[in-house]
């Protein structure tokens, strides 16, 4: 599952729980937590997502995907800025990820460096039972949400210690950045 806390390890945990408590501060409190991805209507029958099946699992109905969508949970989501941030662990850095990236529409605005991702996974290419099906749904969610007008912002977890002292100021220049379209492709 997308946000899985049962596979977290302690640090990511640790990490996640920094980051939501930034994000309430940062939003002034508003900011939903654990919001479901299917809340947002999804359209799951998009033809940028269609290619990235194609190339990852071309066995998958529409029924399966619905499913997938009813799995997903951001990791904080604020409405007014339509703005939602989703913490990636080491795992899905696989090759399964990089493929999904690499077959993202061109053009499309994400609140992470598409490019970046890719060197991830080629240096990290974490072994993960479930990395196809964690792959579909990470470019489910970043296309459906591009499509919708809501920026994603993606937060990996060996990029910055989320529990030190100048957190809030990591965090208000991630997202100024992201805002100036500064770090994504």
């Amino acid at each position: 599952m997308e946000n899985s806390t049962f596979l977290a390890s302690d640090y990511e945990k640790e990490q996640i729980d920094a980051i939501k408590k930034l994000l309430r501060v940062y939003f002034s409190g508003d900011i939903e937590f654990s919001k479901k991805f299917s809340s947002v209507k999804p359209n799951l029958d998009n033809e940028n997502l269609k290619v990235i099946l194609q190339k990852l699992d071309d066995k998958l109905t529409r029924d399966d995907l619905i499913g997938y969508a009813n799995e997903i949970n951001m990791t904080a989501y604020n409405e007014e800025s339509k703005v939602c941030f989703m913490y990636d662990g080491n795992r899905k850095f696989t090759k399964e990820r990089k493929i999904a990236l690499e077959n993202y529409p061109s053009g499309i605005f994400c609140g992470f460096s598409i490019d970046e991702w890719i060197k991830k996974c080629e240096l990290i290419d974490h072994d993960f039972p479930a990395a196809t099906k964690n792959a579909i749904l990470s470019s489910m969610f970043d296309i459906c949400m591009a499509e919708k007008g809501i920026l994603v912002i993606r937060i990996a977890e060996d990029d910055f210690d989320w529990t030190s002292d100048h957190a809030m100021e990591r965090l208000d220049e991630l997202i100024e950045t992201i805002r100036k379209r500064e770090i994504c492709q």
